[in-house]
């Protein structure tokens, strides 16, 4: 095969999937018009790029994330649209496992601060003291003895 100058790694393996007897019969003008519809991919870099291979034991996983500003035509959008459905079986395994941790994620998350917001009055108010049967012990711990019961003014409830 007749090499170009500058080496694209995408063209190189392209070329290595074809039988060298044909590889060798194109022309540098050929070479060149293949170079170049090749060397047009003008992907760049996307404003999110996440690239990650998950540890499965056993298996070889990725997940990629892309996102950025849409700049395929129309045409490609619906090839690309039979090429590749959304709703695979792949693909709704994944959308419910990210729906279920999404939604449980959110309803701890606004659980607590609700908790927060809704908090339990920490101002004192009475209650009876149930363990304390009799005047002389209500009063000597400096509580209140009132219709038999035994009265605390100042219970904390956060105690």
């Amino acid at each position: 095969m007749k090499r170009l100058e500058h080496v694209d790694p995408v063209f190189d393996q392209l070329f290595a999937k074809i039988p060298p007897e044909i590889t060798d019969t194109f022309t540098e003008e050929q070479l060149e018009a293949i170079k170049k519809a090749f060397g047009s991919r003008n992907w760049g870099r996307h404003p999110l790029d996440l690239r990650v291979s998950v540890p499965i034991p056993g298996l070889r996983f990725y997940l990629v994330l892309l996102a950025g500003s849409e700049r395929r035509s129309k045409q490609r959008l619906q090839y690309e649209k039979s090429v590749y459905p959304l709703w695979t079986p792949g693909n709704i395994v994944f959308l419910t496992g990210f729906l279920i941790i999404l939604l449980t994620s959110s309803f701890t998350t606004f659980s607590f601060l609700f908790s927060l917001l809704t908090s339990v009055p920490t101002s004192p108010y009475p209650t009876s003291i149930p363990w304390l049967h009799n005047k002389f012990e209500c009063e000597r711990t400096g509580r209140n003895w009132r219709d038999g019961n035994c009265w605390d003014s100042e219970h904390n409830p956060m105690f």
